[in-house]
């Protein structure tokens, strides 16, 4: 059994008196409030107006997302503008916000009031993949499709796959680990990657050098790293370079035009 402190004892009794003395004033008080508002709503409308303003929705306030165009999701969330917080079903907030190809999921907190904040999980972005038809597509890690590209979004520095797209999972897949190499220094630098079959040499076109450079999806990538360590010296002996085959596991080929 729990022994309670004399404090606490006689702070209960205290309150208890309290109420004994002033609960009927206090209720009848609050109760008088309660009443007096409805009525002057009643008489004076634009007070009633007033009261219930302060709780409709005027902002959504968008949180994590990093590399997509938040204004999107705004949009998107506009039908909710304008409706009171006791009417929004917070379900339907984050159905509409989900249907956004980028948007993994999102978490909707909301206290009384005429902001709603919406936590957003983005879909992670690898690359982009551009089509048969030449549209540019943003693809996660597993080569599905995330949103159509657009100058607007940060993905435009991602480099570009042109590819078969059935092969596109594999390639990402295989991207991601010239991506780990180096704090992701070549792969920050690729441009362009054009693969024709995926079990061949890939041909990369880097930001700041007219070379091809061939790289063998199925090495160690090794050549990679031993590539940035050399590249300088490549570029100070040779000035006719045509291309630099990376796709033998200890030795880099550069090719004379």
């Amino acid at each position: 059994m729990t022994r309670k402190s004399p404090g606490s004892v006689r702070f209960k009794m205290r309150f208890q008196q309290m109420l004994k003395k002033y609960g009927g004033r206090i209720t009848l008080y609050l109760t008088g409030v309660v009443v007096l508002t409805f009525l002057a709503a009643w008489i004076f409308p634009p007070l009633k107006y007033y009261f219930t303003d302060i709780f409709r929705v005027r902002e959504f306030q968008i949180q994590n997302v990093y590399y997509n165009n938040a204004a999107e999701l705004k949009q998107a969330l506009s039908p909710y503008l304008g409706k009171s917080y006791w009417g929004i079903d917070k379900k339907a907030i984050e159905k509409t916000a989900e249907a956004i190809p980028w948007v993994d999921r999102v978490a909707v907190r909301a206290l009384p009031g005429s902001r709603i904040t919406i936590v957003v999980q983005e879909k992670q972005p690898v690359a982009l993949y551009r089509t048969a038809k030449g549209d540019i597509w943003i693809v996660d890690g597993t080569g599905s499709r995330i949103a159509a590209f657009t100058p607007a979004f940060s993905y435009r520095n991602f480099p570009v796959i042109t590819c078969d797209e059935k092969e596109l999972p594999f390639i990402v897949h295989k991207l991601e680990k010239i991506r780990m190499q180096d704090n992701g220094l070549f792969y920050s630098r690729l441009s362009e990657l054009v693969v024709q079959k995926a079990n061949e040499k890939w041909v990369c076109f880097l930001r700041d050098t007219p070379w091809k450079i061939y790289v063998d999806p199925f090495g160690s990538f090794q050549n990679v790293r031993q590539f940035l360590g050399v590249e300088k010296f490549i570029k100070s002996r040779y000035d006719n370079v045509d291309y630099i085959d990376l796709s033998f596991r200890r030795e880099i080929v550069v090719k004379p035009k």
